[in-house]
């Protein structure tokens, strides 16, 4: 079957960074998607990014007709250094949704710079920076990991704070669909906690 892929590129210093939109039943849903971005952060200064492409897939897309990147994106800030670090902090936009951990139940909060994303052998994936931001307490933690250039996100619970990107990312995966909706991820866990003091199924307390 005939589906319709939105994609969205711009240079950036010396890359092309892509992000791919969603996959839709229509080229007309695939436009809407278009509308419904072109004012959102990030998406505003390049509008010319948008790219719409027929593509051929036997099964129907798990997610037809989702769109990612609802809330836009942030440019990067880069720091005039001999390795031209890229800045790019989300404790702010992760604290509004989640403050309410640590201000009702006592969570703690920390940001981990991981480095280059790397395989379990240590082998080189992309490039960092590689971020963690983890709310924890002393039995469970969640991990928000950002992969700042690709503007991906990982969101994984281990059962301590940790600066071990493998331990990290093995630990239980959060479903796509709350990555970037978060929320819809505060509002899942919040209701969670409430009723049944644990977040997916691992109690926050004894």
């Amino acid at each position: 079957m005939i589906y319709y892929k939105l994609t969205h590129k711009y240079r950036l210093i010396d890359h092309i960074e892509f992000k791919t939109i969603g996959i839709y039943s229509s080229s007309e849903n695939a436009k809407k998607a278009i509308e419904f971005l072109k004012e959102k952060e990030g998406f505003r200064d390049t509008k010319e990014g948008f790219k719409i492409k027929k593509v051929i897939k036997i099964l129907k897309p798990k997610l037809l007709d989702k769109t990612f990147w609802i809330d836009g994106f942030e440019t990067y800030q880069y720091v005039e250094n001999i390795n031209k670090k890229i800045v790019c902090d989300k404790t702010i936009s992760l604290m509004k949704h989640f403050s309410f951990l640590i201000k009702d139940y006592d969570f703690k909060y920390e940001k981990i710079e991981l480095g280059d994303l790397r395989d379990e052998n240590g082998k080189l994936w992309f490039y960092g920076p590689f971020n963690c931001y983890s709310f924890y307490n002393d039995y469970i933690c969640i991990n928000f990991m950002n992969l700042v250039q690709r503007q991906d996100w990982y969101i994984t619970i281990t059962k301590e704070l940790s600066k071990d990107q493998i331990y990290i990312k093995n630990g239980q995966p959060i479903d796509d669909k709350y990555c970037y909706n978060w929320s819809l991820l505060s509002t899942t866990i919040k209701n969670e906690v409430e009723n049944n003091k644990s977040i997916f199924g691992n109690l926050i307390s004894k």
